[in-house]
């Protein structure tokens, strides 16, 4: 009975003892099935004995965090264990074991790392300064060079940059710059150059390679570089381009002016740089080494690190017990479900034998808290895998009060129908069936997956958590299919059809009027209804199969939409009585029952009491011909008049006596809407003033009692120095309840409004909400039309098409996945969602309304949910 109703709590006091608290806490977190009361608010206070444990946890996060990006940039993959919540379940001795083996693995994974980037940065430099050295051999001549000749001779660069106020060129000496910078910031530098210095100094500049580190370590996200090579002939201006480089972090080389001095330079560098790239290699191997090892232990000590956090987190939220200078126990208010409490009782007991205690005084203490709070207990289903996603349904509307009737045992049913009446189709039914017995039979491998991917696929998840909710909507599409005898816009003729044409040719050449199949004659019609669903005939009526299926969807809507919302009331009357609410049960829920039974069950009666009177090969007045408008006879009802039948031989109404039986009706529903609105007002009003009367009474005998107690309280009042907290609260709690009782009494017009919106409310809201299921009748009749559509449209193509069997075969199987594919994206996903957020809504708005307040807090334990691989 836990899923019809929530499960009772229990507020109890847990004591538990500071030896063994955190283990206690770590396997009562994996087993669940306790929520602790104040200790997550903002305002709270710690009591501060764990907050060095707090940031211990978070400081070694940070380091895991560290190595997690470490393995990341090296590409190695950590190691997954699947029993990390069972086999490796933390105690609090492995947090000091953790906090060794982390600071080591970090002390050692940062000294190879800086080892390894000093060395980068060297490589880097000497790797740049060679490929410099290379540009400027080949800007520059050089002796016994093989290359091709060079852009400039020396003399013909001290003609390009000599100064007009100089004498004699070939007395001067140029002088060389030579560095690497950004790429990006050439430009700026250039200009900068000839502003300063114009013509005296020759800048040029030639891009360094995509990747100038050949050690291994790429870095794909570095900038792009530039080699800037600066010639002058003036010494006096070289100290304010090096400033000018330092100001834009150019990296000065060392640039000798002879080219043999250039070419044993670059030798040089060769084989330093060599040399380097086999120190990088070992230093790289022994990360690589490091960091396996860290990857077999990372994972199992981060997701216990978690667990350790949160639980330090709460030890230091729970409030302390005992002395001052040396406390030995916690306590904590906290609610469990009555039915987990041995459940808790088992996983405490875990607690103590993990710890190794076995002394009475340090076992934890769970006790049930006698004495009333005016807390209102947290809402509990007791679920499993198949109705937790039903319960998901009504969670997103809202969380049921405390041991209020939770609509989702009745939503298994009701739901899947009402989609099953818009997408009625067996052939679209099975797509569904199939789908939801795929994901059943692969929970296990879609779970695995789940735990184990990287990245959460969003969609899959909401699909495999809804899998038995498809499943069901799939199978009553089958079962309704059957009822409209609809498969993928065709019908069946299973039990032959008890209609007949009995036209012949001649009958069709002498035609002067429309065709039509008469249902009072027996040649035509048999009088034997089809056995099972709809008729086939009515498939292929032309225009009458719409006007048929039009007439019989949207009474059955209307059908099955009152008797959901009355079933709605039915529950409503219960949830009255379970919860004691005889006011709300006498004065709204009964006045609305009867309302809405006079005039809407009234009309349901209409709809059957034709159909079993009228008919074909029955004899006027109950012919077909004969059957009056449900519709028009119920307009006549509410307006209170009377419509003269067109037939000569037709009764004016439906029964003897109904104008006098709808009169009495609506009289009856009607005069229900002022015990809607001044019922319960008026009887909280006469409650409150019997409430004051007899809190009157007892104020006087307290003040008569207390007169005779003043003389012994003046003597004892200068012995007493402390004051009693349960006192305390005791007075403000009297205080809190006198305090609502005046707000009540002062604060009636309130409830007289509430009570104005409640009663419109229910007697617009009952029309409107009885209109709002002819949805089941427009999206069945949009969906049978838009299967039959691409039927013809696409796939009848195929198979009517005349042409060889060279072009026929290929069209009839272009045409054949055309259709599938459009059957699949827009009847069954597109149409098939659109259904399921109309049923949504009927459940929410039309069916939960009528009992379901939805108002509650859910029931938040204390719980570590299993492990995945994102931690």
């Amino acid at each position: 009975m836990g899923f019809f109703c929530s499960e009772e709590m229990d507020l109890c006091i847990l004591l538990l003892h500071m030896e063994n608290a955190f283990n206690c806490l770590m396997e009562l977190a994996h087993f669940g099935g306790m929520q602790f009361n104040n200790v997550f608010e903002a305002d709270h206070v710690f009591n501060g004995l764990y907050t060095k444990k707090v940031l211990q946890c978070n400081d070694l996060l940070r380091i895991v965090d560290y190595l997690t990006a470490q393995l990341k940039k090296a590409n190695i993959t950590e190691v997954y264990y699947a029993d990390v919540d069972t086999v490796y379940r933390p105690h609090e001795s492995n947090v000091s074991e953790y906090d060794l083996k982390l600071r080591r693995y970090y002390k050692d994974s940062t000294a190879v790392n800086e080892h390894f980037t000093a060395l980068d940065k060297q490589y880097i430099y000497m790797m740049e300064k060679k490929l410099a050295l290379d540009k400027v051999n080949d800007f520059l001549p050089s002796e016994g060079s093989n290359s091709k000749a060079p852009l400039y001779t020396e003399e013909s660069i001290v003609q390009l940059i000599k100064d007009q106020s100089e004498g004699d060129p070939s007395s001067l000496k140029l002088n060389y710059i030579l560095g690497c910078m950004l790429l990006e910031k050439f430009a700026a530098f250039e200009l900068m150059v000839y502003r300063f210095f114009g013509r005296i100094v020759l800048v040029r500049h030639t891009e360094l390679p995509a990747q100038t580190n050949d050690s291994g370590d790429h870095h794909p996200d570095a900038a792009q570089k530039c080699v800037v090579f600066l010639i002058t002939n003036s010494a006096a201006i070289r100290s304010k381009l090096l400033r000018l480089c330092l100001a834009f972090h150019v990296v000065i080389f060392e640039c000798p002016e002879k080219p043999t001095q250039r070419a044993e330079m670059i030798d040089r560098l060769e084989k330093d740089t060599g040399d380097l790239e086999v120190v990088l290699a070992e230093t790289r191997k022994t990360n690589e080494r490091l960091l396996a090892n860290v990857a077999s232990d990372l994972y199992i000590m981060r997701i216990n690190l978690r667990k350790c956090l949160r639980v330090y987190d709460l030890l230091n939220r729970l409030y302390v017990v005992g002395l001052l200078d040396h406390p030995k126990y916690l306590q904590a208010e906290c609610y469990v479900p009555t039915l987990l409490i041995a459940g808790v009782g088992d996983a405490l007991e875990k607690g103590i034998n993990s710890s190794g205690g076995e002394d009475k005084y340090t076992a934890p203490l769970l006790v049930k808290r006698t004495i009333h709070q005016p807390h209102i207990p947290p809402t509990y289903f007791k679920l499993n895998k198949f109705t937790h996603g039903f319960q998901n349904l009504i969670n997103s509307y809202g969380i049921a009060d405390y041991r209020e009737l939770n609509p989702a045992p009745y939503t298994i049913i009701t739901f899947p129908f009402l989609f099953s009446i818009m997408f009625g189709d067996l052939g679209h039914g099975i797509i569904l069936t199939i789908f939801a017995c795929f994901m059943i039979f692969q929970e296990k491998r879609i779970e695995l997956m789940n735990r184990t991917t990287i990245s959460e696929n969003e969609i899959i998840s909401i699909l495999y958590s809804g899998r038995y909710i498809i499943l069901l909507m799939g199978l009553f599409s089958i079962y309704i299919g059957f009822i409209y005898n609809d498969v993928l816009s065709r019908s069946m003729n299973l039990f032959t059809s008890s209609w007949a044409c009995v036209y012949n040719d001649s009958t069709v050449m002498d035609l002067t009027t429309q065709l039509t199949l008469n249902p009072n004659d027996p040649r035509f019609y048999t009088g034997h209804p089809y056995p099972f669903g709809v008729d086939p005939i009515w498939k292929i009526s032309g225009e009458d199969s719409i006007i048929t299926f039009n007439s019989l969807k949207m009474k059955l809507a209307i059908i099955l939409g009152i008797s959901q919302m009355m079933f709605g009331l039915s529950l409503a009357a219960a949830n009255c009585i379970h919860l004691n609410r005889r006011s709300d049960l006498f004065l709204v829920v009964i006045p609305l029952f009867i309302f809405m039974t006079c005039l809407f069950c009234y009309l349901v009666f209409l709809i059957f009491f034709k159909w079993l009177t009228y008919g074909g090969l029955k004899q006027a007045p109950h012919n077909s011909a004969c059957a009056p408008s449900v519709l028009i006879t119920f307009i006549d009802m509410m307006l209170m008049k009377t419509s003269e039948s067109e037939e000569k031989d037709c009764n004016v109404g439906m029964f003897p006596h109904e104008r006098n039986l709808e009169y009495i009706l609506v009289f009856v529903a009607f005069a229900m809407v002022p015990l809607l609105l001044a019922g319960k007002p008026i009887y909280l009003t006469y409650r409150q003033q019997q409430l004051m009367k007899k809190r009157k009474k007892e104020r006087d005998l307290e003040e008569l009692h207390r007169s005779s107690r003043n003389t012994i309280k003046e003597m004892r009042s200068s012995l007493r120095y402390t004051v009693d907290p349960r006192d305390s609260e005791r007075r403000s709690l009297h205080h809190r309840n006198q305090v609502v009782t005046e707000a009540i009494e002062f604060d009636m017009s309130e409830i007289w409004i509430h009570s104005g919106i409640h009663t419109i409310e229910s007697v617009l809201g009952s029309v409107s909400h009885t209109a709002s299921y002819l949805r089941l009748w427009a999206l069945s009749l949009a969906h049978s039309q838009l299967s039959d559509v691409l039927w013809t449209m696409v796939l009848e193509k195929g198979l009517k098409n005349n042409l060889s069997l060279y072009t026929g075969v290929p069209m009839l199987v272009a045409s054949f996945f055309i259709w599938a594919i459009l059957t699949v994206a827009i009847l069954v996903m597109m149409e098939g969602l659109s259904a399921f957020l109309h049923t949504l809504r009927l459940h929410w708005v039309e069916f939960q309304s009528k009992f379901y307040n939805g108002a509650g807090e859910p029931f938040r334990t204390f719980y570590f949910p299993p492990s995945t691989i994102r931690g």
